[in-house]
């Protein structure tokens, strides 16, 4: 078989796909619940996946498979493989283009094995077909994606990825899988590990798969990070298959989302061999270290990390290839001991002698070894409720400070347990399985935030079970969580906001999310002291823990962050209201409409062209926080005064004006010459300054 025959079979040229927004237009999205419109597979017209090689094959002889050219001569796995190689570049992973793929799964996993890349194959039913993006649409004269779709439902099939035998795991493929269409991943490549995570790049992806699927958790302590080093930095890969070097701060900056604030980072790694880059890189640990404030663990300077397949665990080894121990770059203001101990046999273990701080009959803080056992919890394992430490703290922080909780048990929901309430929080959250104790910070009125609700403009509440966790002068309230009330932070299933971002370092705390707040109690409070202590408060009921919405000045008009936005796709009609004199638009919010209002004198109806998502729904939103009784919001409030959509002012600008009436004679009359563009710009031309009021002292 020639090499251009090979070619000729290799579907998809040069021409790479591009549209991936118009090929999820094409079937509909999620939850396909129509049959999309597809026609006949087509190689002239088939779009390309890059970094994907794409063979287009027939039922031969037997029902193997074989070329289109050549359909009777049925290929063995060495024979599809070598075709490959000679057709593709040998980092892309391989599609098979042939119907019931699956039905020759050994054949194709075979391939895989000789190529170290992932097969991609039909399932068995299946037929290849090309996705039609709409009737009378001129997406159709282009290239067309490929789509197994059911013989008998006529529905899409995801595709099956085989992974080479040797290195066969069930973590995913370099390609994402969504609706039957094969779309290329974005952004840095990352795989995850039982405690962590390992970058990747399209040369070791598989290979590091592998590995990063032997990992265990024997360790729980540690937080480890699969990287390859390079001249003296960290390579790091994205899914466009290219990779650069970087630097502590940017490895950093990856790892932002993982809880390292004094934790123990583990990084899998190998040494370079040259002495330059060695001292480079003992550079860039400790420049890392500072930055994340962990301590950070790598073999000794020469040497590699090696996986001990049957403790599925790392073993730290020396330029020699012998055991050795692993070495620790501490930050400068580490807070106490690590919580593991590098041993001789090439292994870091949990820190047998660890101390920790118990409260006396004194109410001393002492340092105890970890096999006493004073008397320093109530019942149930929590803390005793009003012990405070008359001593100082071990971060010098003062005296009169309440005592720690003890730790929860934790366990990991089932997906159909009750809502959390912030829609970034998805099901299936690790939460407390024992009642425990901690501390809420509050602004504010400390008795009416325990009464009425703590301010905030989220739906959850942060809590410490050490009150040394909370900002500096803070008033506090203890309160006692049921089971299930709580996530502990470190071990979130979730992208956590940007804005809350800074809380994944706290390894001590806790969100108590607004649809489990009736399992959580306020016990007592705390006022914050000019001495940076603390002073009971007394009088307090104990009721349940509430959320009281924050001023406007902290949020929209006083409602949450996590609100419904609108319009939820595409851009929408709006109207506002607007007085004809006035100095300019309201500095915080203006109200729009859905609907045309009826006319005022005096008054300006604009009609505005809003993007997605730029104004909040307040309708919905109102139904989402009637679900969360113990969370009080305005939401209601402003629906009952007839306000529709809120639009802030941070979005003015993004607000297209269309048209713009005049109230006359009882109805609306176009206001002529006024221009199209943002909508300050327009408001700014069209409204008069208002009629001063006469002056009472001439």
């Amino acid at each position: 078989m020639s090499s251009s025959s090979g070619r000729r079979w290799g579907v998809g040229g040069t021409k790479a796909g591009t549209a991936v927004t118009e090929l999820a237009q094409a079937v509909g999205g999620r939850g396909i619940d129509r049959v999309p419109r597809t026609g006949r597979f087509d190689p002239r017209r088939h779009r390309r996946v890059p970094g994907l090689l794409d063979l287009w094959l027939v039922c031969g002889p037997r029902g193997r498979p074989a070329l289109p050219t050549e359909p009777d001569r049925p290929l063995d796995a060495p024979a599809v493989a070598d075709l490959v190689r000679r057709t593709g570049d040998a980092a892309d992973d391989v599609r098979i283009l042939a119907d019931d793929g699956a039905r020759h799964a050994d054949l194709f996993t075979e391939v895989a094995g000789l190529l170290g890349h992932d097969v991609l194959v039909s399932p068995d039913g299946a037929d290849i077909r090309q996705v039609l993006a709409g009737r009378d649409s001129d997406a159709d004269d282009g290239p067309l994606h490929a789509l197994p779709l059911d013989r008998v439902t006529r529905q899409p099939m995801d595709w099956l990825v085989l992974q080479p035998p040797d290195l066969a795991t069930p973590l995913p493929g370099w390609f994402a899988m969504e609706d039957g269409l094969v779309r290329p991943r974005t952004g840095v490549v990352n795989l995850p590990l039982a405690t962590g995570v390992a970058l990747a790049t399209r040369a070791d992806f598989v290979a590091r798969r592998a590995t990063a699927h032997r990992l265990g958790a024997s360790v729980p302590e540690l937080v480890t990070v699969s990287v390859t080093a390079r001249f003296g930095g960290f390579l790091i890969g994205d899914y466009s298959g290219t990779q650069q070097v970087r630097d502590a701060g940017h490895l950093a900056a990856l790892l932002g989302e993982l809880p390292l604030y004094g934790a123990d980072l583990r990084l899998w790694l190998t040494w370079p061999s040259e002495p330059d880059e060695q001292v480079k890189l003992v550079a860039q640990a400790a420049d890392l270290a500072e930055i994340t404030g962990a301590t950070v663990w790598t073999p000794p300077p020469g040497g590699r990390a090696e996986l001990v397949g049957d403790r599925r665990d790392l073993r730290a080894l020396d330029a020699a290839g012998g055991v050795a121990a692993w070495q620790a770059h501490r930050p400068r203001y580490a807070d106490g001991p690590s919580a593991v101990d590098a041993t001789a046999d090439g292994m870091l273990v949990p820190r047998s002698s660890r101390q920790r701080i118990v409260v006396v009959a004194d109410a001393q803080a002492t340092a105890a070894p970890a096999g006493s056992t004073p008397d320093a919890t109530g019942p149930g394992g929590t803390a005793s409720a009003g012990t405070v430490s008359a001593g100082t703290g071990a971060d010098g922080r003062g005296a009169g400070r309440p005592a720690p909780g003890a730790r929860p048990t934790l366990a990991a929901e089932s997906r159909r347990a009750g809502r959390y309430g912030p829609p970034w929080l998805y099901p299936g959250q690790q939460v407390n399985v024992a009642t425990f104790e901690a501390f809420v910070p509050v602004t504010g009125d400390l008795e009416r935030a325990a009464t009425e609700g703590v301010p905030t403009a989220e739906l959850c509440l942060v809590a410490h079970l050490d009150p040394r966790s909370a900002p500096r002068r803070t008033d506090l309230l203890r309160v006692r969580i049921a089971p299930g009330g709580a996530i502990p932070v470190q071990v979130l299933r979730s992208h956590v906001p940007a804005r809350l971002q800074y809380l994944l370092g706290a390894p001590d705390t806790y969100l108590l999310p607004a649809g489990r707040l009736d399992r959580v109690q306020v016990r007592e409070a705390f006022r914050a002291t000019d001495e940076d202590g603390l002073r009971r408060v007394d009088g307090l009921d104990g009721g349940a823990l509430r959320i009281r919405s924050a001023p406007a000045s902290a949020s929209s008009t006083g409602l949450p962050h996590d609100v419904t936005r609108w319009p939820a796709h595409g851009t929408r009609r709006a109207y506002a209201l607007l007085p004809a004199r006035s100095r300019g638009l309201a500095p915080g919010w203006l109200p729009l409409s859905r609907r045309r209002p009826a006319p005022r004198a005096g008054r300006l109806l604009v009609e505005v062209r809003v993007p997605r998502g730029r104004t909040v729904d307040v309708g919905a939103t109102a139904d989402a926080l009637a679900a969360l009784p113990l969370a009080r919001g305005r939401a209601e409030r402003l629906r009952q005064a007839g306000v529709d959509l809120i639009l802030t002012s941070r979005s003015y600008e993004r607000v297209q004006v269309d048209r713009v009436h005049r109230a006359r004679d009882g109805v609306w009359e176009t206001v002529p010459g006024a221009a199209a563009g943002p909508l300050p710009v327009v408001l700014r031309g069209l409204q008069s300054p208002p009629v001063a009021s006469p002056s009472t002292s001439s």
